[in-house]
């Protein structure tokens, strides 16, 4: 069974790029249909490498390290009104 996957222009040139310098290292050629497989299967071996490729999000701060971040925490000595932030950006009673 075969699928068409919609990538964008950018994705296919990269694909096209990578298909090319594969063939050119391994001495034969390489269809994109070969080479997505390949990616596929080695994705596929562990998944959570790719999940976490794919968050783009790091790690969070456990509580500990939050603790410790808020703590290094410096006073500028400057006055604000961060109490009143909610009635200067939407409006109401101050």
């Amino acid at each position: 069974m075969q699928t068409t996957i919609k990538a964008s222009p950018a994705s296919k040139k990269k694909l096209e790029r990578l298909r090319a310098q594969v063939t050119r290292h391994s001495g034969r050629r390489v269809s994109q249909r070969e080479l997505v497989d390949h990616l596929i299967a080695r994705a596929a071996k562990d998944p959570t490498v790719t999940a976490e490729a794919l968050s783009g999000v790091e790690a969070s701060m456990g509580p500990r390290e939050l603790r410790d971040f808020l703590r290094k925490r410096k006073g500028w000595g400057v006055t604000d009104a961060s109490v009143d932030i909610d009635a200067w950006l939407y409006g109401g009673r101050r």
